[in-house]
């Protein structure tokens, strides 16, 4: 069975950028993998199971391409010149600061965790879906996504990285 694209990208387009948006942290490359995911949803499309709504596959296939755009970029870092900050974010109050902080912080924390939970965390955390919502469009339990994110947090609790500002241990 295949689903129409063409009818996913009126009804999530939006939906996707923003997430796109949010997990990369970048307008111009938050754009260029909508782009590359409605291309994926076309070409695979008639490999979709069935075993979820296409919006959840389309999610899922969102934060996947995300999560693999912020690893190369991770493994090869961009000269940051390429694409200059927003300079009235700049000037106000060091927002951009904080935003990058924030960001490499999070990055980092994601990086303890194997793919499946950082799945979990992302999804649940960073999407707002229940345990439940997060194991349907895992294939897992929603027990089970409780598991992972309370194992991952008593793992930074018990024994936090170097690095972790005391504040957050």
């Amino acid at each position: 069975m295949s689903f129409d694209v063409a009818d996913l990208y009126r009804r999530y387009g939006d939906l996707v950028l923003g997430r796109c948006r949010t997990l990369l942290r970048n307008d111009a490359e938050a754009h260029d993998a909508c782009q590359e995911i409605f291309l994926r949803m076309h070409r695979y499309r008639d490999r979709f199971r069935e075993e979820a709504a296409p919006s959840t596959y389309l999610f899922h296939v969102t934060t996947t391409t995300c999560l693999n755009r912020l690893r190369t970029r991770r493994r090869h870092p961009e000269d940051p010149l390429a694409h200059p900050p927003d300079m009235a974010r700049v000037a106000s109050n060091d927002t951009l600061l904080d935003d990058l902080a924030l960001k490499d912080l999070v990055e980092r924390l994601l990086a303890q965790a194997d793919e499946r939970t950082r799945l979990c965390l992302l999804y649940h955390y960073a999407d707002g879906m229940t345990c439940e919502e997060v194991g349907t469009l895992l294939g897992i339990t929603g027990a089970a996504v409780r598991k992972r994110i309370s194992v991952f947090r008593e793992s930074l609790a018990t024994s936090p990285p170097p690095w972790l500002p005391e504040r957050l241990s």
